[in-house]
């Protein structure tokens, strides 16, 4: 048996400016609260999804990561992601929480450009302190690796706990 076809014609255009637009008629937290709370959900977590691209490429990486001095950092041995970091240094990372359900929900969309560290230089060395990890350790290790940073220049949460407090469940900050 045949499945019917069905136009699903979209409008894009709606899709796209839906939290826009929504953002216009949202109840805002103090920016300062919004960022602390956002800081706090950053310190508790350790692994996000980071997004790279070029061109029509794109890869998404689960990856661990530190958060020091507003700032995320990575090491990495390699992968496809440096395919879009060589020629981006805009990504796009996410934290998130499993889903519950729609009263329970936390994520974190962060926007922001990267840079790129070799294994000898003096960050590699303090986020590796930070982390309480000795750099006799990393220099040791029979591959290299490199520091990647972030700095954000947006943070965008979706929380059900803004929502609990009196706000609208998705606030932004821009830097």
């Amino acid at each position: 048996m045949a499945e019917e076809f069905v136009d699903q014609t979209v409008d894009i255009e709606h899709f796209k400016n839906f939290w826009i637009e929504q953002q216009k008629r949202a109840k805002h937290m103090d920016p300062d609260a919004a960022l602390e709370h956002i800081k706090g959900f950053i310190r508790n977590h350790n692994t996000c999804a980071l997004a790279t691209a070029t061109g029509d490429w794109v890869r998404c990486t689960p990856i661990e990561y530190t958060y020091m001095d507003d700032c995320f950092y990575l090491y990495s041995e390699g992968g496809a992601k440096f395919i879009g970091l060589e020629k981006n240094k805009n990504v796009s990372l996410a934290i998130f929480e499993y889903y519950g359900d729609k009263n329970d929900s936390h994520g974190l969309q962060v926007m922001g450009t990267a840079e790129l560290y070799p294994p000898r230089c003096e960050l590699f060395k303090k986020v590796l302190a930070f982390k309480g990890i000795p750099y006799d350790v990393m220099k040791a290790a029979k591959v290299d690796v490199c520091l990647i940073k972030i700095t954000p220049t947006e943070y965008e949460m979706y929380d059900t706990d803004f929502v609990k407090a009196g706000y609208d469940v998705r606030q932004i900050i821009r830097f």
